[in-house]
């Protein structure tokens, strides 16, 4: 038999009374082989006449294969085909099948499916590439002992390699994000590799929790800061976003439309690795809740367009005329920081800053708000010992009296590869602020202070810091 006859049948119908007079029961025996000859059966079944279309919505079992087919399909279309299918399939086990060529539409098909992810017992996609997984006994199934969420999602940037001639890649096959690994993993994580990322405006709301998007270095294709904001438009309830890119700034001067501010209500880590673009991400990001901030691999020595003078509060020239082997890029983070402290003004607990860096007046600025931070970490910084000094306690110039204590909270301090930072200045300003710490009951005491390889630390220097802190100091 062909599976030309179901769709034959429907058409029968209208003129055969002995159709139309079959019992509920054999008719839901007819529609279920429909079903399964032609995935989208049970649409065409609901259009034939009432009493059919009330048959299909009562049998879920009709709706539990899903085709999403892209090569015949657009995305919005597909989208509330999803949401039919999964609405009428309740509750049973989902076969999930998607057909495109471009893995960048792979995520907005899928959208709709992915919070019920727990009912898929097979995903199989078919023209980008060809996979099937069985997944009844996969950590993300509710079949499981203890099922896992499926909420870290992660997006490799690539130029997509074209298949060799006997049907393999030509990617590296070390590579995390090789072409033919599962598109979802055992970890309850969702990864693809992608030339571009999508667009907002062709996603429902995803209910990712963590979002990691790396460029590959070197690659012709990359993103950009207008792209990744609008992505994060979709993330809702992003409480992790990890951003790792590759230092090109092609950015241009000006937007013809203005970067969106994105609200992420959630996020509580923020970390950004090797970009140029750094000021225009963290100018544009609401995230009341942030209490972690890493930021690696950020300074350059060559003038970044995103770090021209845009006219915001601190853009003119550092009064401190302090050294720096990045001007351009220390001016970039530092105002980006400024901007998204600011506007969010985030219980920030933890600042780690990896070859990446300020001004002295942005270290002075964003030390004089973070009321809340414990950890700070620099490492390979060309700080000096004006920024050093901002942790001593601040007296009245008057009569001496102490008036205020920047970062009150600050428990962790490490130093690496401070090349600027002299001993002398190191051990006056930790001295000064350990006992006033330790004599007060507000503030919080040094806990651990780490410094290592800063050429200008002596051993003398060392053995002075010891004494202050004893066993909290670590060289």
């Amino acid at each position: 038999m062909t599976t030309d006859l179901p769709m034959a049948a429907l058409n029968i119908q209208q003129t055969s009374d002995n159709i139309s007079c079959l019992p509920t029961e054999l008719l839901i025996i007819i529609f279920s082989y429909c079903a399964s000859e032609e995935p989208l059966g049970p649409t065409a079944i609901r259009g034939v006449c009432r009493r059919w279309a009330n048959i299909a919505d009562a049998v879920p079992v009709l709706w539990r294969r899903i085709l999403l087919d892209n090569t015949k399909l657009p995305i919005s279309k597909l989208q509330h085909q999803a949401l039919l299918f999964l609405q009428r399939s309740e509750p049973f086990p989902l076969d999930v099948e998607v057909r495109t060529h471009d893995p960048e539409r792979v995520l907005p098909i899928l959208a709709p499916l992915l919070p019920s992810i727990s009912r898929w017992e097979s995903f199989t996609s078919v023209g980008f590439r060809d996979e099937h997984v069985d997944m009844k006994e996969w950590p993300l199934s509710s079949n499981a002992v203890s099922p896992i969420p499926l909420d870290r999602l992660v997006l490799a940037v690539h130029e997509l390699e074209p298949e060799d001639d006997e049907g393999g890649s030509t990617a590296d096959n070390t590579n995390p994000f090789f072409k033919y690994q599962s598109i979802f993993t055992l970890d309850g994580s969702m990864q693809l590799r992608i030339a571009s990322l999508p667009s907002s405006a062709q996603l429902v709301p995803l209910h990712f929790t963590h979002l990691t998007i790396s460029e590959g270095v070197l690659e012709p294709t990359h993103t950009n800061a207008a792209a990744i904001l609008d992505l994060l438009l979709a993330f809702p309830v992003l409480r992790v976003f990890i951003f790792e890119g590759w230092q090109h700034d092609d950015e241009p001067l000006s937007y013809p439309t203005p970067l969106p501010l994105v609200s992420l209500p959630y996020l509580e880590v923020l970390h950004i690795r090797t970009t140029c673009f750094i000021r225009r991400l963290l100018s544009r990001l609401y995230t009341p809740r942030l209490r972690t901030l890493i930021l690696a691999y950020l300074n350059v020595d060559f003038r970044v367009q995103s770090a021209v003078y845009e006219g915001d509060e601190g853009d003119s020239e550092d009064e401190a005329h302090d050294f720096s082997q990045s001007p351009w890029s220390d001016h970039a983070t530092g105002m980006g920081l400024r901007s998204l402290i600011s506007r969010s003004r985030p219980p920030l607990q933890v600042l780690e800053m990896d070859y990446s860096d300020m001004r002295t007046k942005d270290f002075r600025w964003v030390f004089d708000r973070l009321t809340d931070l414990e950890e700070f970490r620099i490492v390979a910084s060309d700080m000096s010992n004006k920024v050093i000094d901002l942790l001593r306690p601040v007296r009245s110039t008057k009569d001496g009296s102490m008036a205020t204590l920047r970062l009150p909270q600050l428990r962790k301090l490490h130093l690496d590869h401070c090349q600027r930072l002299a001993g002398d200045a190191l051990v006056v300003a930790v001295a000064e602020r350990t006992a006033f710490t330790d004599s007060s009951h507000i503030y919080n005491k040094f806990a651990d202070v780490t410094v290592t390889a800063c050429d200008q630390v002596e051993t003398r220097h060392e053995d002075a810091l010891q004494i202050i802190l004893g066993p909290r100091f670590n060289c």
